[in-house]
């Protein structure tokens, strides 16, 4: 049976929910990141489960040697494209996170907008953590950017309905067995079609934990990346900055 993101990230639906994630967001986030950490211009920075590779993009346009990578065809298809269109050169890899590896060791490991927590057991998860640790270079540096487990549980939206041309994708959250689930409903010209998110929540310390176990130093853990102090009541991210 297909895990739910192979469907879902393959839609095109994908890219209209979330269309908001744009590159002026990405662009912020990117240079509020080189803020934090310091890295020379020809570094090399590998982003693991890159999407449709707004955020290699913004590091390819600085210079820097970017490997990104993806399952979904679809979403890889997509920073292809927007690559070449402003002309910056990306290494674009469709690979399971579960089973990547390669030779090359980067000075940057990126996971961001949440791309953690999608497989159903916490040795899966995890072995993202170990992916980053492998191949980071002694004292890289791995950026972690998830969502805050106390602040989701406390302000979960239950439904909301985005609009868009030809019709309107409704979300239905809740939270079960330790898992954020979203069923994403898209009406399209008289048509419904059903996909899902299913997402474990992590909390700061067992994050913390597992990151510990692999050495990794814990430079810094903001709650948004305008370097904002963690708070686990008010922060609706954890930010963490680690080093091998």
């Amino acid at each position: 049976m297909a895990e739910w993101f192979e469907s879902w990230f393959e839609s095109q639906e994908y890219l209209t929910l979330y269309k908001h994630r744009d590159e002026k967001e990405a662009r912020l986030l990117v240079k509020s990141i080189l803020s934090i950490i310091n890295i020379k211009k020809e570094a090399k920075v590998l982003d693991l489960a890159c999407g449709a590779g707004r955020h290699s993009i913004e590091f390819a346009k600085k210079g820097f040697a970017i490997t990104a990578v993806d399952l979904s065809k679809n979403l890889l298809d997509t920073a292809r494209k927007n690559a070449e269109a402003l002309n910056v050169n990306i290494d674009l890899i469709r690979a399971d996170l579960r089973q990547f590896k390669i030779e090359t060791k980067f000075d940057l490991v990126l996971n961001l907008f949440t791309s953690f927590g999608y497989f159903d057991t916490d040795e899966e998860n995890f072995k993202i953590f170990k992916t980053a640790y492998n191949h980071l270079k002694e004292d890289g540096f791995f950026v972690f950017d998830y969502f805050n487990k106390i602040y989701l549980e406390k302000n979960l939206i239950n439904e909301s309905v985005l609009p868009f041309e030809k019709g309107k994708i409704i979300q239905k959250r809740k939270i079960v067995d330790g898992r954020v689930v979203k069923d994403i409903i898209i009406q399209k010209n008289g048509m419904e079609n059903v996909f899902q998110e299913s997402v474990k929540i992590y909390g700061k310390e067992e994050l913390i934990e597992n990151l510990k176990k692999l050495n990794f130093n814990i430079l810094n853990i903001f709650g948004s990346f305008d370097k904002a102090e963690f708070d686990e009541n008010l922060s609706d991210r954890i930010i963490i900055i680690a080093q091998k």
